[in-house]
């Protein structure tokens, strides 16, 4: 997820001492380079790593905005700058996922790594070249549903919605109380794909795992799909004053501002985006999660859950072995459990040191329960169409389209990668 190749907002750099990337110019094997998008979790393990072994430094690059992160790193790695690990995102979903980088061999092979023995064949999945090589640590399970600031919630006196009939009586009903149902950040390109992606949860890839691959064999598209009730329900909730006025307007930092300090009750957000949102509540501010539904009826509820954020090391990274050995760090119990809480997420390898809270639990209960799904991008065919897909999204909410010209785009451009 989200993680694109669109102008979003500017690039914000963190640097921590002379951070250039592509490792350390004078081959010194205690210094790792390192980047990231997002620093909190990233800085996090980072810190408990160098604790953990004395003398290494450390350099790093964090980016807070995933689609200038993404292309700053395409243009280091063509040009042989980039640094020895930094993060990818899982599957096929977008110019920095696991095969579009792998493809391109700009990966280096993990299978032989201690800890590959912990990756479940469906984190393999997403996790692995065309040849079914290990080339990704999958670091934290990610999920999309409806977050809620909890106090916010409290005081409207409203109760959270488990089916969408009740989504638009809630949405009506809390602008009854001058506030609004759902944040909605628009203009960071990437936020877009987040309510679509729940909705298709229910409505399309849980009745039908196999979507994609129906679709790869030319037996559907998305606009003889289901994918037609999600887009609809989407603009139901526009229509239906679900969220702020003029999304596309509003940046996804704005929107966590917004739900962490309460001026809307919620967000249909990945877990993750609550490590933000806390920046602007107050202490005692808490926050949960509930399975966005789609349907009639709570039970038809499914949740898009995947691998989230996960680390690969350069190909030609200058300090090969101090790259494993932080992914090593990473995949064991203590940088699962740090990073994890870091992110507020779920760890991706089995570990006893995480304990499960009101945002994760959900997630784990669908994992269990057979109620989960993988996020559509990571299985489709190339980043062409997660790209249309944010692009029309925008363009919908503007006005400039219908929501049969998205589906439209959407198929011509999954087409084109097939």
């Amino acid at each position: 997820m989200k993680r694109f190749t669109v102008a979003t907002a500017a690039l914000v750099l963190t640097l921590a001492g002379c951070s250039t990337g592509g490792g350390d110019a004078a081959g010194n094997d205690s210094v790792l380079t390192l980047a990231a998008a997002g620093s909190a979790p990233a800085q996090a393990v980072i810190d408990a790593f160098k604790a953990a072994n004395p003398g290494i430094e450390v350099k790093t690059t964090f980016t807070e905005d995933d689609a200038s992160y993404q292309q700053q790193l395409r243009t280091q790695l063509a040009s042989g700058t980039a640094p020895d690990v930094f993060r990818i995102w899982p599957g096929a979903g977008n110019s920095t996922s696991v095969l579009d980088l792998s493809k391109d061999g700009l990966l280096a092979d993990l299978s032989g790594e201690a800890w590959a023995a912990k990756v479940n064949e469906a984190e393999k999945t997403v996790s692995s070249d065309a040849n079914g090589k290990l080339v990704a640590l999958p670091v934290t399970i990610g999920a999309i549903g409806a977050v809620w600031n909890d106090q916010a919630v409290s005081k409207s006196g409203l109760a959270k919605p488990a089916t969408f009939p009740q989504v638009l009586e809630f949405c009506k009903a809390a602008r009854g109380k001058n506030t609004y149902a759902f944040a909605l950040g628009l203009k960071s390109a990437w936020v877009t794909q987040l309510i679509p992606y729940a909705l298709t949860s229910s409505l399309v890839y849980g009745p039908n795992p196999e979507f994609t691959a129906d679709q790869l064999a030319g037996k559907t598209t998305f606009a003889a799909s289901a994918w037609k009730d999600a887009m609809d329900k989407y603009v139901q909730m526009k229509d239906a004053q679900c969220f702020n006025p003029s999304p596309n307007g509003v940046g996804y930092d704005e929107q966590m501002q917004m739900l962490g300090q309460g001026k809307a009750l919620g967000a249909v957000h990945v877990l993750s985006a609550v490590a933000n949102a806390k920046k602007y509540a107050t202490a005692d501010t808490t926050f949960s999660m509930t399975p966005f539904p789609a349907t009639d009826k709570a039970a038809d509820t499914f949740v898009p859950v995947s691998v989230g954020i996960a680390y690969a090391v350069n190909a030609k990274a200058k300090n090969p072995e101090l790259a494993k050995k932080f992914l090593d760090f990473v995949a064991g119990d203590q940088g699962q459990e740090v990073y994890a809480t870091k992110a507020a997420a779920a760890p991706a390898l089995p570990t006893t040191a995480f304990k499960a809270d009101a945002l994760q639990q959900p997630v784990l209960d669908a994992q269990t329960g057979g109620r989960s799904t993988v996020y559509p991008d990571q299985r489709w065919p190339g980043p062409k169409v997660q790209s249309e897909h944010l692009i029309a999204i925008q363009e919908l909410f503007n006005g400039d389209i219908d929501v049969p010209t998205v589906l439209k785009r959407l198929d011509e451009a999954f087409a084109a990668e097939k």
